[in-house]
């Protein structure tokens, strides 16, 4: 067997994806490449239409195999940029050139520094990756790894929080995940992610993907108002025999809500397939699809359900203060569910940065009645918006 990756090599100026993943699982997994032949490899590249055609996007995959022991890895690279690789020994273990730590903070660290090397190598700026190395030193390993099903039978994490400057270190049982945050924001979706669990290695490093668009210019207050003038302008109708509709009138004597504010990527809303459904509104805003915007996602919830609706969703552009959808929330199942508990508001998402709330749909095909919606006044402003709204009350 020969080594596809040696360590004096002199790389192109823009490698390929399956020289940058081979070389990312030499240099930084530690891999012993020199005793595994390479096999099934399958590599491409593409313009994802959900950038808007700023994104080349290079992806590889294939199997390492040698006596005993076989690996699936992929890797995808945006731009040039280590977007995600993963690592997943299928048969037997993996060889690697020097036997990795079995301390989970220990081997992160260790990979953490060993992606600076690699980083500088292909001219990826790794500054992010001073202070998430510096601020290992507060995680502490578990002594829990036989039910964790971890990388290597590694020893999990005790799970935790941490924030310095504009890093929050988010640490599981089986990983730890540096989130960007900024004026008391976080936005996942700019990050660096080291996971062991499910018996591979899992890494995402999107820091230097994305910008920060812009700030919400509104309060959560004013956020609320807009969007609460807008969910009791939604027509929610019953769709009856012979398709006849029958309007229905929530009851908002009681209502309740929930509030996230999220700093949702541009791309969301730039993608053909939400235009086609005209179901988000982008709003009078030309979205960068590489940049993160302010979207303040709430949930009202009717004083009683009607049918498998509990509430009306909108969500609200905290730059521009317009709709950006409006919709029924629901459940799928039986009626008469009691809706979740109000919180306070938090900066997790509430739906992954690449799905769009949904229409509710009918649970039972054979159901006479079933909920739809119409959307009303969807280009609703904070200057349309005159009702006064006192924080979680009617």
């Amino acid at each position: 067997m020969v080594s596809l990756v040696q360590n004096s090599r002199a790389y192109r100026e823009a490698p390929a994806a399956e020289e940058k993943l081979q070389t990312f699982l030499s240099e930084v997994v530690g891999i012993d490449l020199a005793q595994y032949n390479i096999t099934n490899v399958g590599s491409g590249i593409n313009y994802p239409s959900m950038f808007g055609g700023l994104v080349k996007e290079e992806g590889a995959c294939f199997y390492l195999e040698s006596n005993g022991s076989k690996i699936s890895v992929h890797g995808t690279f945006y731009n040039g940029l280590v977007y995600s690789i993963t690592v997943y020994p299928m048969e037997g273990s993996i060889i690697y050139t020097q036997q990795p730590s079995t301390n989970a903070p220990d081997e992160t660290r260790n990979i953490l520094q060993r992606y600076q090397a690699f980083a500088k190598i292909y001219g990826i700026d790794a500054s992010h990756l001073t202070p998430a190395v510096g601020m290992l030193s507060s995680v502490k390993s578990s002594s829990l790894n036989t039910t964790l099903n971890t990388l290597n039978n590694i020893t999990g994490f005790v799970p935790s929080v941490r924030v310095a400057d504009n890093v929050k270190q988010v640490t599981t049982q089986t990983g730890v995940k540096w989130i960007y945050t900024d004026k008391g924001v976080d936005m996942p979706d700019k990050c660096t992610v080291i996971d062991f669990g499910g018996n591979e290695l899992l890494f995402v490093d999107t820091w230097n993907l994305y910008t920060v668009g812009c700030f919400s210019v509104i309060s959560e207050d004013e956020a609320v108002e807009i969007a609460f003038a807008a969910a009791k302008s939604y027509n929610l109708t019953l769709i009856g025999e012979n398709d006849t509709l029958i309007p229905v009138q929530p009851d908002w004597t009681n209502m309740t809500y929930t509030i996230t504010l999220n700093m949702i990527p541009g791309q969301i809303y730039n993608d053909e397939v939400n235009k086609a459904t005209h179901f988000v509104n982008p709003g009078n805003a030309t979205r960068d699809p590489l940049a993160l915007y302010p979207l303040w996602e709430t949930v009202f919830y009717f004083s009683k359900s009607i049918g498998n609706t509990v509430g009306i969703a909108v969500g609200v552009w905290g730059d521009i203060k317009e709709i950006a959808y409006l919709t029924p929330y629901g459940y799928l199942g039986g009626s008469g569910v009691t809706p979740p508990t109000p919180t306070e508001t938090s900066n997790e998402p509430t739906v992954a940065p690449s799905e769009a709330p949904t229409e509710l749909e009918n649970s039972n095909p054979s159901a006479s009645l079933y909920l739809t919606g119409v959307a009303a006044a969807v280009a609703i402003t904070i200057a349309a918006a005159a009702l006064a709204l006192k924080k979680r009350s009617k």
